[in-house]
Parts: C-alpha cells; structure tokens; sequence
C-alpha cells in the first residue's frame, strides 16, 4: 500500500468540504475547462468527488449527462442542467459491474432489479458455474417450465440465448446484462447427467452448441467443476471445448475442481485449459476452504503470478466475506450426485450405501471442525421452514428426533428434495486480504437478484445478495484500509470492464455511457446480516443506468434502462 500524504478520511473530508486546493485539483484532472456557454445537459452533478474507475487518485469536478453518455467533467456553469444534483459531500464512481452473479430469470420477476442497484451495481455477469438457462433439449425446457411456472409464474418459451435475450428485451430491467454460456448446462443438454465421456459427435455438438450460443452474444463460456454434470468433463474434453473461444474471443470463466484439499492442482488445470486451448481465463471467486488449507495461499497465488509472467492471460474475482454458499449436497461426494435429481435422492434411500455415505459426513465434520460452522439459508416446503437462518447444530437438535447429523442431513435432503441451501464459514480473513491485494482481481457477489418484498424475498441468502460492493469500501477500505478507495473502485469498475471487453463502460470519462453511483464515503455500509440477510445497504443515494436514475435520493425510481449486453463476435460486448 502506497504511503499517502494525509490520512484517507481526512483527504475525503478536507474534499468535501472544499479545502483541497484547486491547483492540486489540476493535477488530477489535466485540461479541465469551463463549459461553453449555451451548452446543456439532461442532469448536471455538482462538485462530486470523483473516482474515475482508472485506479488514479480522486479529483472535485461537475459531470454532465445527456441522454446515455457522460458529455462533459469539468466545471460546468451555472442553471444549464435539466436537473441537477449537489454532490459537494458525495463520492462519483462509474456503476459497480458484478462479473460473478447468478442471476438470470430473476430479472423477468424483479425487473427492477432491487438488490443489485440498491448496492450500485449497473452492470451484472450472469451464467456462471457453468449453468446457464440455456442451452435447453426438449426435456429440459420441460423441466425448466414446470419449475419457474410453479415457483415464479414464469412461462418458459426460449430453448436459446436468442430466445432468452428476446423475453428480457421485452420485459425490461434496470441493470445492464451479460451472460456467459454454461458447460454444465451443455453437457446435460448433449451427454445426459452421467459419468461418461462424450463421443467424437457429441463433442462436435457440443461445439456447436458453444458456439451458437457465443454467435447469439454470449460474452464466454463457465464451468462448475465440482457440479454434475460439467464436473465429469475431463480436461481434454474441456481444452477442445474452449478452443471455440478463439474466433469470439470471449472468456473462460470457471469455478475450479476443487477449492479445498485439491486446490493448487485445481488452479494447475485451470492455467493448462486457458494456456493450450490459447483463451483467456477467470478464476471464479479466488479462495480456499477449510483451516488446514489456508497455509496453501502463498504457493496459490505463486502459481497465479508466474502464469501471467509466462503470458497467460487471466484474472480472479472475489467477494469479501469469509464464508461461502451453495447447496447442502455438496458435502455427499460427486458419485451420489451422478444423474438426475432422483438418482440422488434415491442413493440418500439407499441402506446398502449408508456406510459411505455416513464415512463422507463424518470427513466433511472433521474438514469442518463443527457443523455449528454452516447455516441453513433456504429450504423448499413450509413444513423446514423454521429450520432457515440455524446452523445444522441447531436445527438438528429443533428436529429433536435423536438423529444423528448423517440421518439428520439425509432426511432434510430428501424431505427437500435435494433444494437446501446452506451458508458454510470456511475461509481465512487474512486469505481474503491477500486476495484483494492483487493486481489481478476485481469484485464479483457470486449471489444473486433479491428483493425485501415479492417472489425473491424468501430464504435466508448470503448477505452477499445485498452487500458485496458496500461491504468491499466500508470494511476492507474505510475500517481496516486493505486497500485506498481509488484501486478498490479499479476492482469494481474499471478493471472488470476491461477484463469483460464492456465498450464504453467502467470509466468516468466523456464519450462512456453514463452508468454511475454517488455515495457517501462516511455512510456507505452493508446491512445484510446472516440471520437477517433482506436488507439493502446505505450511503448510496444515486444510481444511474444508461444516463438514467434507477435510484434517486435513496429510492428506486422503477426506470428500466438496463441494456442486454452482447458479444459482437470480434471481442467487444455490447
């Protein structure tokens, strides 16, 4: 960390307050002028503090907007706004771009987006861990329909991005989207949900499935190594498989094969599919589980290093908690997850694999150190209802029925079938700090669209779905100064925008889409707890998408003037 001159919060507040100087102002901001008499613009913010996304330090100026773009940083006269926002003791940033989240289909039920513009992100990277909504085989969007039907009211009629993209434009939505294709989702939709190798066509197809899918906009391809069915691709089939890439240029985003016990290795075979299939590579949500792994973080991060020394071209991306989400299931090794749904569930049933299965759970415990360590974030039935927000300790003992923890997760699985979430704390603090430290990483949730009312206000989800960006500047900035708010804002704006190819966007700049947050420094704190995870942050009064307020004096104004973002085949995403 590089030694400043003042202490942050007394530059910030000296800023705010006017007292910086403004021939020090000329130093950041070289050129800056007085606009032209004459000159107008749709919303004119005054004298914000503003962090351009570029990691360089902050300057004072007033930014005008007209229609989509930033027109003007400067000083800019007086009454020639349409509408104009004093921001004297408020930080500009460019909007916070997600390049990890799940959402998808939520946007269809929370158009509004609420979670991710209260927290200030404008732009949001879907199809991660190698699931995506499409591509989908006939059965498939069966199953799709009959899910989102009975739990969203959503009617399934897309078997491709094409399709998908399609229902989203007309329905609209306040965020900016992008969508890598998922390889699990795939490899479902061509070699089925077992544990086999594809033949020389199935191959092929599932080329082709990439590919129409990139063609159709899709900015990369995502795997979720330690997920059935993508998990059973080897790293051949998955080099082969990303050499699609090459024409469109896109991404390899993946979720490694293991994050624990295995995951230098993991990292190993990342590096090698990213190098000989000549792509570039993100590692998703960069960490390592479990206590007696976390010594592995400097050899981790190594070997990260050294491959882009030798040129491989990669990034990471990381959320700032120290615990993390998925489902119950993942404690049952990968064999008991072969197949579909049922096949689980009916291998849970079975007396004669007990035995194993009860050897994994007691390696998972050991792993854990205790089952007091996992929360359950959400279940399926009312009846588990209450189990929701308790750690498997707690919940079991609510069951009260003498189980032991093996019968205990068996049962709720299959009462659940198969849909438990859960909350796992399982990572080192000073890891984190590390992670956050390189030059190679940018933020990304890996949550998802929530809301504190409606269809998505359910469960107990990771804070993360509410408090990732926040969080990242009140903790790991403001309080314990891991990083200066300038590279911090890099990570969440401009940095993601380049590593994604995202044209015109992540920079406070003339001539960039005006995708934009205004908060304050001293304010700006996440309020999602675990037990009591819906709720937005504050400190973020200001959110615009596309030169347009999405929140406005700290409310969601109900404005959609989010954009499908799309790969144009030549390694831009627009």
């Amino acid at each position: 960390m590089r030694k400043e001159l003042m202490p942050r919060r007394e530059f910030l507040k000296r800023a705010g307050q006017g007292l910086i100087g403004a021939s020090c102002l000329s130093l950041f901001l070289p050129g800056c002028r007085l606009e032209e008499a004459g000159s107008d613009y749709d919303l004119v913010i005054r004298q914000a503090l503003v962090f351009d996304g570029s990691g360089q330090p902050p300057f004072r100026a007033d930014v005008g907007i007209s229609g989509n773009y930033i027109k003007h940083i400067g000083e800019i006269g007086k009454n020639i706004g349409r509408r104009e926002i004093p921001a004297e003791n408020l930080c500009l940033s460019p909007g916070f771009i997600d390049v990890h989240n799940h959402t998808d289909f939520e946007l269809l039920v929370c158009p509004t987006a609420d979670s991710l513009i209260k927290q200030g992100v404008t732009t949001v990277i879907g199809g991660n861990c190698g699931s995506s909504r499409f591509p989908l085989t006939a059965a498939m969007l069966e199953d799709e329909d009959k899910y989102l039907s009975s739990e969203f009211g959503l009617k399934v009629d897309w078997q491709d991005l094409a399709g998908f993209f399609r229902r989203l434009e007309e329905k609209g939505q306040a965020v900016n989207f992008a969508t890598l294709v998922g390889q699990g989702t795939i490899r479902a939709a061509v070699v089925g949900y077992n544990n086999r190798q594809p033949s020389t066509e199935e191959m092929s197809r599932m080329k082709r499935l990439a590919s129409q899918a990139l063609q159709q906009g899709a900015i990369g391809i995502s795997t979720g190594l330690e997920y059935a069915p993508g998990s059973f691709a080897s790293t051949g089939e998955l080099i082969d498989l990303m050499t699609v890439l090459r024409e469109s240029q896109g991404i390899y985003a993946t979720h490694m094969r293991d994050e624990e016990d295995e995951v230098l290795q993991a990292v190993d075979e990342a590096i090698d599919i990213a190098e000989q299939a000549g792509v570039r590579l993100e590692i998703s949500h960069l960490k390592i589980g479990f206590l007696k792994n976390w010594p592995k973080i400097d050899e981790l991060l190594r070997k990260l290093n050294q491959a882009k020394e030798r040129g491989v071209d990669l990034s990471a991306d990381v959320y700032p908690y120290t615990a993390w989400s998925t489902g119950l299931s993942i404690f049952f090794p990968l064999w008991v997850r072969e197949g579909r749904n049922e096949d689980f569930l009916n291998r849970l049933r079975s007396p004669q694999l007990e035995p194993k299965l009860r050897e994994a759970i007691k390696e998972a415990e050991t792993n854990l150190g205790s089952w007091s360590k996992v929360l359950i974030a959400s279940v399926e039935t009312e009846k588990n209802r209450q189990l929701e927000g308790l750690d498997l300790e707690q919940a079991a003992k609510i069951r009260n029925q003498g189980q032991d923890m093996f019968s205990f997760l068996r049962d709720l699985l299959v009462e659940e079938r198969g849909q438990v979430s859960m909350v796992c704390f399982g990572m080192s603090e000073d890891n984190l700090k590390k992670i956050l430290q390189q030059s190679f990483t940018c933020l990304g949730s890996d949550g998802n669209l929530a809301s504190t009312t409606g269809r998505l206000s359910s469960g107990k989800p990771h804070p993360r779905y509410y408090g990732t960006f926040p969080r990242a500047i009140a903790e790991y900035v403001r309080k314990q100064k891991v990083l200066p708010l300038e590279a911090m804002i890099r990570k969440m704006t401009g940095f993601p925008a380049e590593r994604f190819n995202l044209k015109q966007r992540g920079l406070v700049k003339p001539g960039y889409l005006a995708d934009l947050v205004l908060f304050n420094y001293e304010r700006i704190q996440d309020l999602a707890t675990w037990s009591d995870p819906h709720h937005y942050p504050e400190g973020l009064p200001y959110v615009l998408v596309n030169g347009k307020l999405v929140v406005d004096e700290g409310q969601i104004t109900g404005l959609l003037p989010g954009k499908v973002l799309r790969n144009n085949g030549q390694g831009q995403v627009i």
